[in-house]
């Protein structure tokens, strides 16, 4: 505790900043202000993504930086974006607003105990940051959030609210992942910890001229996507772990 490293600290808190404006620009109602909260949130991404790279790469893993990093994200993407379900809601004005309710209490909660089982499950060697156990809460906040920024552009464009009616459902599921055991990869690990093929790269540039062109449906489509790979590499998992068991008929 004697030297504390600056620079990650400094993005670390840059998310947590992030998280609180979330909350603030939500609690100011409004279409406009909820929307604005999500993308704080999917800034507060981009500052997680970073701080974490920057002291590995500076070799001043510490934990610090690890519990202060997990403290960030349970605003930011913890209670950041169950609040944001839960005015969106109000807003809305959706029926069984306990159900609701609950379903934003359950995403906070899970979201709080999956960092608390990371932090104890997880060690600082490189090895330990290339698979997640449970969905990443940074990608089931954006799951959630990436959902509120459609729903505004559907509703402000077309007129329609069917994002809002199947987000608190999306919402519970989110946190449900996020505390089980279905594994996922760590893409940040892997977009900067090797090379890749022309393929990839070309893939990578049209996904990012895509969000700048269809923003809306590209995040959305793009945190959906992440989210069914985790359960078809579980379901995938357990098929060959089954198929292993079994003893030959001969």
């Amino acid at each position: 505790m004697r030297k504390i490293a600056a620079v990650p600290s400094m993005l670390t808190l840059g998310n947590l900043l992030c998280g609180f404006h979330a909350v603030y620009f939500a609690a100011r109602g409004g279409e406009q202000g909820l929307v604005l909260a999500a993308w704080m949130v999917l800034l507060a991404m981009v500052f997680d993504s970073v701080d974490g790279w920057a002291a590995r790469l500076t070799h001043v893993e510490s934990r610090f930086g690890a519990e202060l990093d997990s403290l960030a994200d349970v605003v930011s993407f913890g209670v950041a974006p169950a609040f944001l379900v839960a005015v969106l809601a109000a807003q809305a004005g959706l029926e069984h607003q306990r159900l609701v309710w609950m379903s934003c209490m359950v995403y906070a909660v899970c979201a709080a105990l999956r960092l608390a089982r990371f932090n104890v499950q997880t060690g600082l060697d490189e090895e330990s940051h290339r698979w997640f156990v449970g969905l990443p809460s940074p990608a089931a906040a954006g799951q959630v959030v990436s959902l509120i920024i459609l729903h505004n552009f559907l509703q402000s464009q077309h007129n329609v609210a069917v994002v809002a009616r199947i987000l608190p459902t999306v919402t519970f599921f989110a946190g449900a992942l996020m505390v089980s055991r279905v594994p996922y990869p760590h893409m940040m690990s892997r977009l900067v910890r090797r090379h890749h093929t022309f393929a990839e790269l070309v893939f990578l540039a049209i996904t990012v001229l895509l969000v700048a062109t269809y923003t809306e449906f590209t995040l959305a489509a793009g945190f959906s996507a992440f989210t069914v790979t985790g359960i078809v590499v579980a379901i995938r998992r357990a098929i060959l772990r089954r198929g292993e068991d079994q003893e030959p008929i001969f």
